[in-house]
């Protein structure tokens, strides 16, 4: 099943338009693009800097996506 589909078993099941449903969809995941292009990860961090960032979402049904300082140092 792909998201619109889900999207509009979503809309008849809760009598929302589609619409609706399919902003709330959107902006959850714009949320989490937008947090994330914030953070300043092309800065050098140390350790300590980065973990007050928040760079973990947890997304129910599909867990939780993060990322690590090592994963970090070892991408730049």
């Amino acid at each position: 099943m792909d998201s619109k589909e889900i999207i509009q078993t979503v809309s008849k099941k809760l009598n929302i338009p589609y619409e609706v449903v399919n902003k709330a969809y959107s902006s959850y995941w714009e949320f989490i693009k937008i947090t994330i292009e914030k953070l300043p990860l092309k800065e050098d961090l140390t350790e300590e800097q980065f973990s007050q960032l928040r760079t973990n979402f947890n997304v129910p049904s599909l867990g939780k996506l993060n990322c690590t300082y090592e994963r970090m140092l070892g991408i730049k």
